[in-house]
């Protein structure tokens, strides 16, 4: 049994981490929930979950709501199996340093200090805010750290990207000075966190009301309505996301991609979802099939990168030569301009002079046409020629494309998807259709962005042979996390992340600005993403000024970085000038009563 220690507890809303202060690593991380299964009386408290046997329709409590804990009693059991069960601390021997969230409310700390003192009985505790242990843990690493290495295919190249290297001078400096941005995309919301001499600055931090439990949910509505009916499988939709979801750079470009059904569609693959019998748990059916996005979007960004070099190299050699081409450019567009205006003019009279044999010739073109359909509608009666023109043709098959989707998405049409009231096989999940009238988050992501009528997840029936379910997606895993930068896509009339951060920086002083962009730091499960970095520099590019150089680091282990700053302080002897007794505590109370 472990004496005289400090307990890191950094009590998030997915996961808590825990371990011992001083270390470089949490002994575990723990599901935040106790998960109950149909027929079974006794429930499965944070890792006991890994002894379920089935996890399928498990139901969740979770003690945290919108990132404030409102249940105690459930806390205070999951609390009681990290310290007893895994740390097998007495904790009337040992000090908590705890994490709480931002802004949380006098009553949610009164609750907090009454568990830590008065249920468990640690000596000593202190409860610091996340963001401010994560940006300590990240400032020490990027300090430490040496730059990362230029990308050979920029290295080789002559053009060398003055940007990069004075987004790099202005990282170093914002670093020594204590100040930067931090981005912390959590399980329930996404917080911009501006930091000064390594203190949080609260009136300017900016918060956005999606986090990774938003985008679970859409997951399952999106699923529910093209496959499998999986609104009730929150552990199984929850590990899809994480080992399928991706974002991507250029999502209009990647949408007619993801349509495909031949195998030039690089976003389609397979999960294989649990049956209780032969696999316990869900897992990716190919992971190449996975990783094969990935790798394109890989050399779809360096390939922007340079681009974006050579661009920059060719404006920076202006000088005379620029100018020069500059001034003939512009005498050539007046050129050009008074050419066009002049035959605008021409062609503006033929136009008034002749109005009324164009409307004759349309007349005659239009009568033509009618003539035409009446003759191929004749031809088609009598059972004579293969049909009409190439323009109805098109239609047509238009159309019958559209009639497939629509059956593929309602379980018809195909022989290995459900039918609209049939069962499924594997799991016992029927597939569900919601009518086209039916409102919701999936039907407005789809209708916003553009997925309804694409590369739609389908599933397959475990038929006779004993083929495993599966779970098909494509346009699914990049349209997803779109929601962190488009919210309104999912019903939230807010702001997407880009804009979430230049409103925070906005909100700060005058004088830092340059310093905040410089430094963005990201952390939190959902910046876990594929390429959610490169996007979020895509996205916010355009909106900050070109004097502003910005530079965005991602955190090397996003999830236990509040974990790994709260061992970092314990380390350095803060916590030991920090830390408040229970003493102390009464004393305090005391005060607030008589005063």
């Amino acid at each position: 049994m472990e004496k005289g220690r400090v307990v890191v507890l950094d009590n998030g809303g997915a996961t808590c981490k825990i371990g011992f202060g001083g270390e470089a690593e949490p002994v575990k991380v723990i599901p935040n929930f106790v998960a109950k299964a149909k027929g079974l009386k006794r429930p499965f408290v944070a890792d006991l979950l890994d002894t379920c046997p089935d996890i399928k329709g498990l139901g969740v409590l979770r003690p945290v709501d919108r990132g404030y804990v409102v249940n105690w009693d459930l806390q205070g059991s999951i609390w009681d199996r990290a310290f007893s069960g895994i740390l097998k601390v007495q904790p009337s021997s040992a000090s908590l340093l705890v994490s709480e969230p931002l802004f949380s409310l006098p009553s949610i700390q009164r609750s907090m200090d009454e568990l830590a003192f008065e249920h468990f009985g640690f000596r000593s505790y202190l409860r610091v805010p996340a963001p401010v242990l994560a940006y300590r843990y990240e400032t020490s690493t990027l300090l430490d750290s040496p730059p990362p290495p230029m990308p050979s295919s920029l290295a080789s190249s002559s053009a060398v990207s003055a940007s990069s290297a004075s987004a790099a001078a202005s990282s170093a400096m914002a670093l020594q000075a204590g100040c930067g941005l931090l981005v912390d995309a959590g399980f329930s919301f996404t917080h911009a966190v501006p930091i000064w001499n390594n203190k949080p600055l609260l009136h300017a931090v900016r918060r956005m009301n999606v986090g990774g439990k938003a985008l679970t949910n859409v997951l399952k509505e999106v699923v529910s309505y093209r496959a499998w009916n999986m609104m009730d499988e929150t552990l199984i939709m929850d590990h899809v996301k994480e080992s399928m979801c991706l974002v991507s750079l250029f999502p209009t470009r990647h949408l007619p991609l993801a349509r495909k059904r031949d195998t030039g569609n690089i976003f389609r693959a397979e999960y294989l979802l649990p049956d209780g019998v032969t696999l316990q748990r869900g897992q990716v059916k190919d992971p190449a099939a996975v990783l094969l996005a990935v790798k394109t979007q890989e050399a779809l960004w360096e390939q922007h990168r340079e681009e974006g070099e050579r661009e920059e190299t060719l404006s920076r050699r202006g000088g005379g030569e620029g100018r020069e081409v500059g001034r003939r450019k512009k005498g050539g567009d007046r050129h050009d301009g008074r050419k066009k205006s002049g035959s605008n003019e021409r062609a503006g009279k033929r136009e008034e002079g002749g109005e009324g044999e164009e409307r004759g010739r349309k007349r005659g073109r239009r009568g033509g046409e009618g003539e035409r359909e009446e003759e191929s509608q004749e031809q088609e009666q009598g059972g004579g020629g293969g049909g009409g023109g190439g323009g109805e043709q098109d239609e047509e098959d238009e159309e019958d494309e559209e009639d497939e989707d629509w059956d593929e998405r309602a379980g018809r049409g195909k022989p290995g998807a459900t039918g609209g009231g049939g069962s499924s096989g594997g799991g016992g999940a029927s597939a569900a259709a919601i009518p086209p009238g039916d409102s919701g988050s999936a039907r407005r992501m789809a209708g916003s962005r553009g997925t309804a009528g694409g590369g739609g997840g389908s599933a397959s029936r475990d038929g006779g042979g004993g083929q495993q379910p599966e779970l098909s997606l494509a346009s699914e895993r990049f349209m997803v996390p779109e929601g962190l930068f488009h919210p309104s896509d999912f019903g939230v009339n807010q702001a997407g992340l880009a804009e979430t951060i230049v409103a925070s920086v906005s909100a700060a002083p005058r004088v830092i600005h340059p310093l905040l962009f410089s430094n963005i730091v990201l952390v939190g499960g959902s910046c876990q993403f594929p390429f959610f970095k490169e996007r979020l520099e895509l996205e916010l590019r355009p909106l900050v000024p070109d004097s502003l150089p910005i530079h965005i680091s991602l955190s090397q282990s996003p999830v236990v970085s509040a974990w790994k700053g709260g061992s970092n302080l314990v380390r350095s002897g803060e916590f030991a000038r920090r830390a408040v007794t229970k003493k102390h505590m009464r004393s305090w109370v005391l005060k607030d009563v008589l005063s």
